[in-house]
Formats: structure tokens, C-alpha cells, sequence
């Protein structure tokens, strides 16, 4: 066999085992800490109050870049109690909501993490996407204080934030993540509420802003698939 064959198969080999590494798949769990930023309550931009978790399911395409899929559920809630503007603390208003929001994202990481390797590794990483949120449609009756919810609603966020991953032994990957959302929606407090659908509700924010989620929490996956006979 000439060498310029044994080379092409050498060749061959590494590049299948280059996009085995692609076909690397990770599940496991997310959860942690979720906040509101809106017209109600307090205006700190992280300060975890609510349990969020989830399943969340990657698709790394190499060592750098992979898609990421997640479902998960949580609670959010406001209360001028807690506010430090004075304005917001007298006017005194209060809600809860509840979300189940399906997402798609992409991870892009610093270096290089090769999960299925043996040894610890780590790496920094960014990730934005979008999901769909089913939230409660809440308002505020005139003279009341408490919103009130009357059915459900479907709008859209905006994830994206940085975290920090780890490797440990062979498959596991733990990550922790800041994830600031934008959302489509200005009413999962209630300030914004369609008043076609609602005549007696207030409306008292002024639409400018759309209001925000921000979690902070941790993954742990294990990741599964074709091992690399080469590497990169």
C-alpha cells in the first residue's frame, strides 16, 4: 500500500472521529433561582426568589460549539413591600405568576471541553437563544391590591448569559449559568393587561420596557455517544 494511501485513511479515520465528537449527546437536569425585573416590587436585577428546574438536553458539534434544548417550569412574583422606590412601596400592589417555557439555544465555549475524555477539565461559555413561555394573563381589579388571573398566555423571551462548565471523571458536566431573559411581554405582572379582553383592569405601565426573568442556577448532565479515535 502506497503511503499516500495509508495517508488518506489516517485521514479518514481522524475526520470520523472529529464528528463522532459532533454526535456527543448531553441530558441531565437544570435548576436554580429565577427573578423579575418589572413594574412591581423590588428593581435588584439578580436576586434569586423562586425555584426554576428542568430537563435540559445538548448537542455538541465539536468541542467548542453545541445546541441546547431545555423545558422547565417556575414562579416569579412581586411586591411593592420590598420595593426601595417610594412610590412603588406605598401604591403597595402584589402577584405571583407561574411559566412553563420550552427553549433553543446555541453554547459556545472558550476552550476546548472534551467531554468523554478521562481527567477534569473546565471552561467558560456563552449562550443566547429563545424560548416560548405559557404564563397566567394576570390584571389588577381598580381599588385592589392583589392581581388576579384569568386563563392563560403565550409569549416569547430572549435567554443569553455566560456560566462556567467542569468536567469531571469521564462523561458528567456540571455548569453553572447566569441567564438574563428578555421577554415579549410586559404583563407577567399585570401592569400591561389587554383591556379589549379586561375593561375593568388597570393599566398603569407605561409599555417602554418589556419586563425581564433573570435565573441563576446549575446543570448536571452526562454525556453519551460516539468516543473520538482521534483527536483534534
Amino acid at each position: 500500500m502506497s503511503m499516500n494511501r495509508i495517508y488518506l485513511w489516517v485521514a479518514t479515520a481522524c475526520l470520523t472521529g472529529f464528528w463522532g465528537t459532533a454526535q456527543r449527546h448531553e441530558i441531565g437536569f437544570i435548576s436554580g433561582g429565577v427573578n423579575y425585573i418589572g413594574e412591581i416590587g423590588s428593581t435588584q436585577y439578580i436576586q434569586p426568589k423562586h425555584f426554576d428546574f428542568g430537563i435540559i438536553y445538548k448537542r455538541n458539534f465539536n468541542q467548542r460549539v453545541g445546541l441546547r434544548a431545555s423545558i422547565n417550569r417556575g414562579k416569579l412574583s412581586g411586591n411593592d413591600a420590598n420595593a426601595t422606590e417610594i412610590e412603588r412601596f406605598m401604591r403597595g400592589l402584589s402577584f405571583s405568576n407561574t411559566y412553563t417555557a420550552l427553549g433553543l439555544g446555541i453554547e459556545v465555549n472558550y476552550v476546548n471541553l472534551p467531554v468523554g475524555e478521562f481527567g477534569f477539565s473546565w471552561t467558560p461559555y456563552l449562550h443566547a437563544g429563545i424560548k416560548r413561555m405559557v404564563i397566567k394573563d394576570i390584571y389588577y381589579n381598580f381599588f385592589e391590591q392583589m392581581a388576579r388571573a384569568n386563563g392563560k398566555k403565550l409569549t416569547l423571551s430572549v435567554p443569553f448569559g455566560v456560566g462556567v462548565k467542569f468536567n469531571f471523571g469521564q462523561y458528567w458536566v456540571v455548569a453553572l449559568e447566569v441567564q438574563p431573559q428578555f421577554t415579549f411581554s410586559d404583563n407577567l405582572d399585570g401592569s400591561y393587561p389587554n383591556l379589549d379582553k379586561q375593561p375593568s383592569a388597570q393599566q398603569f405601565s407605561t409599555s417602554l420596557s418589556n419586563d425581564w426573568l433573570v435565573f441563576t442556577g446549575i446543570s448536571i448532565t452526562y454525556g453519551f455517544g460516539r468516543l473520538p479515535c482521534c483527536r483534534e
